[in-house]
């Protein structure tokens, strides 16, 4: 009995140490977007390498580390594993009742302390993302932080908009995600909840459940299939124990086709060997945009493949992974800020320093990712931390 309940709690590490990957992932790929724009849009973007090495790779196997939608989707399939296996475990019915009610002050709060920050940086003019996009050419980096807010503006969209509308906001054109962690985790804890009440016959449900949510295009189908993972493993991790060379092979091709299926481009029309994927995908499944059928399908082979192969969790259950997954909300806040205020202000210094744009780029994202983990750290501990102990005796005393 010990040595299961290790080995459960040794997946929820990599879980974490696989969240926390995703958001430096994400962090990446909109540092790419805003100063390497080839690397992402293909030929329709501003290439900065002579050789077209850029363009070159947004068509790569080694986009997979770098397309953003591909490490939201990580993102929140491993949301919706970790909220079903959670509820899988629960001992009593009144931890239900608990998680439900403490998702939104968890989620909220936290928000609220980013938006007003960034409230304060727009009064002060701190955003130079404009000065560092007519050097870069991205029309992205140069779409945000132009107009001030109202105080009014900042309660309705940290309160209200961010969970129940999902548009990128003035604060951070990344919380349009905010809605489907708040929706998406309530149908992953309804979902889940149905496993431990049914259990007969819920494997069929929930891939049911899955196709139901792709073929609405919804980020919901994220969580979907992340709490069909958390079943798969719940029930079945004992099987794949004792067979456990069999699973191993069988998770290397999943991780194989991870790689290949999570490298679909997202920003251009597909010219190599993904135009033909393109075609499959339209042909099994026209009612959802290709690439987001295939990093569907990449996430949960990832998923599953990483469950069957313990030396990739090992290496996701490292002091560093849990590190990085602890604080994994908090880079996703306070990236987007950071990126376009202090990144773009060393990048702007840094060329007129350097007269290389390169050097320049490279410069501005080591400080600038090392900032970002330094401030989430301090984030986490100093106001994410706090609004957890809040929100749990918050809700103690509601259901007291």
């Amino acid at each position: 009995m010990k040595e299961r309940t290790a080995m459960k709690q040794e997946r929820i590490d990599w879980m974490d140490g696989l969240k926390g990957l995703a958001c430096i992932f994400i962090v990446i790929h909109h540092f790419i977007l805003g100063y390497y724009p080839a690397a992402y849009l293909g030929a329709g973007g501003y290439s900065h390498c002579v050789s077209g090495a850029d363009i070159r790779f947004a068509q790569s196997p080694i986009a997979f580390f770098t397309i953003g939608d591909l490490w939201v989707t990580v993102f929140c399939m491993v949301s919706g594993f970790l909220v079903a296996y959670q509820v899988f475990r629960m001992t009593d019915e009144r931890q239900f009742s608990k998680a439900l009610l403490k998702r939104y002050p968890r989620l909220m709060l936290p928000v609220f302390f980013v938006s007003a920050a960034v409230f304060v940086m727009l009064q002060l003019d701190l955003f130079y993302n404009s000065q560092a996009a007519a050097l870069t050419h991205s029309e992205w980096l140069d779409q945000f932080y132009h107009d001030k807010s109202g105080i009014i503006e900042l309660f309705t969209d940290s309160l209200i908009d961010d969970w129940l509308v999902g548009m990128r906001t003035i604060y951070s054109n990344a919380f349009w995600m905010l809605r489907d962690l708040f929706v998406g985790a309530f149908a992953a804890y309804i979902l889940a909840a149905m496993g431990r009440k049914l259990q007969k016959g819920m494997l069929y449900v929930y891939i049911f459940v899955c196709i139901l949510y792709l073929s609405v295009n919804s980020r919901v189908a994220d969580f979907a299939f992340g709490v069909l993972a958390a079943y798969l493993v719940f029930r079945y991790q004992e099987l794949f124990k004792e067979k456990k060379k069999l699973f191993t092979g069988i998770g290397l091709i999943l991780l194989v086709v991870a790689v290949l299926l999570g490298a679909y481009p997202v920003g251009m029309e597909p010219t190599n060997g993904y135009r033909y994927l393109a075609g499959l995908g339209n042909f099994l499944y026209h009612r959802l945009t290709p690439y987001l059928f295939y990093h569907k399908l990449a996430v949960f082979a990832l998923l599953m493949g990483i469950f069957m192969v313990s030396v990739v969790q090992k290496l996701l259950s490292t002091k560093v992974g849990s590190f990085l997954g602890s604080i994994s909300y908090a880079v996703y806040l306070i990236h987007i800020p950071v990126l376009f205020s202090l990144t773009a202000l060393l990048f702007v210094k840094m060329q007129g320093l350097f007269k290389t744009y390169h050097a320049a780029c490279l410069v501005a994202f080591v400080v600038s990712l090392f900032i970002i983990i330094l401030l989430a750290w301090l984030f986490h501990k100093f106001v994410e931390k706090p609004c957890i102990r809040f929100t749990n005796r918050l809700v103690e005393r509601i259901l007291k």
